[in-house]
């Protein structure tokens, strides 16, 4: 069995994340486990080029990245204050970044969790979770939030 000392434990800045960031930081605490909060900016440039000159755009990349950095900041100190945490912020769509980084990097475990989509939805906006736990050679727990039903 691996012995688990770095968790990867990616979020969304505009979701609601505590109903799984809490199950990481018992994992984290049980083990001795430090812990990742990744962000994936997805890339959104194909929407800007059209509308907008090169000078805005930059701007409204480096506002997003700052805003970002500022969320993921304030959810490592009001939830993981008293625990080893690292930040990162990467461009990218999100199943590819956290594939890549267990692939590449020293992660034992991901934690993430999912939106409970189903039906239709899931298939238009599909599911990083999903594709994550089928395509990962390291372990990833999904946690599902409360309101999330059968």
């Amino acid at each position: 069995m691996r012995t688990i000392k770095n968790i990867l434990v990616p979020v969304d800045v505009m979701e609601d994340n505590d109903f799984f960031v809490e199950y990481a930081k018992l994992m984290a605490e049980k083990l001795d486990a430090k812990i990742t909060l990744l962000y994936a900016r997805p890339p959104l440039d194909r929407f800007y080029d059209v509308y907008l000159t090169d000078d805005v755009v930059e701007k409204l990349k480096a506002d997003s990245k700052q805003r970002a950095l500022d969320e993921l900041e304030k959810l490592a100190e009001d939830q993981l204050a008293s625990m080893d945490v690292s930040i990162k912020l990467r461009r990218g769509q999100p199943q590819d970044l956290i594939l890549e980084m267990t692939d590449t990097d020293d992660y034992d475990m991901v934690i993430m969790g999912t939106h409970c989509r189903k039906g239709v939805e899931r298939v238009l906006f599909g599911s990083v979770a999903n594709r994550v736990v089928k395509h990962s050679n390291t372990p990833v727990l999904t946690i599902h939030p409360a309101e999330c039903k059968g």
